[in-house]
């Protein structure tokens, strides 16, 4: 069972209660061990997104460009656009909102390091698995802090 499986039986516990393989243009003829990074993540966010509208959760991922893609969760109001910079060995993600009043977290930078022939994925000085790096860009879209007055309530 991958994370978003175990977050979704937890969410909707609490509560009570397909994307088809994306292509994302790559007009570079080169391929860089950061781009092969990048392309790693985008397939994994794209599993992600897919498993979760299997398991009936209600988000989109679409390509902007061969270094940017957007995923949202429209019933949650939330966005998270995640943009890399392969010459400057970095990815962004930043979140949006839809409505003024729903609250996001705020942006987040991951550098592109090598080692042993390819290149990981670090948040701050923390090297992080493929898994990691998604949930941490992909958990607070799709799993929004449930409001204070309903989490007190509980199950």
């Amino acid at each position: 069972m991958g994370w978003i499986q175990d977050q979704f039986k937890k969410r909707t516990e609490i509560s009570g209660k397909a994307l088809t393989e994306t292509v994302f243009p790559d007009s570079s003829a080169q391929r860089s061990p950061e781009r092969e990074a990048w392309s790693r993540l985008l397939r994994g966010l794209s599993q992600d997104v897919e498993e979760f509208q299997r398991l009936g959760g209600n988000c989109n991922l679409q390509p902007l460009s061969d270094v940017q893609c957007r995923i949202s969760n429209p019933p949650a109001s939330i966005a998270v656009v995640v943009t890399a910079d392969l010459s400057a060995r970095t990815v962004e993600y930043s979140y949006e909102s839809d409505q003024k009043k729903t609250a996001v977290p705020e942006k987040g930078i991951l550098t592109l390091r090598p080692s042993d022939g390819e290149v990981d994925l670090y948040s701050a000085d923390q090297r992080l698995t493929s898994e990691q790096v998604r949930q941490l860009v992909l958990e607070p879209l799709l799993f929004p802090t449930l409001p204070t007055d309903l989490a007190a309530i509980g199950p």
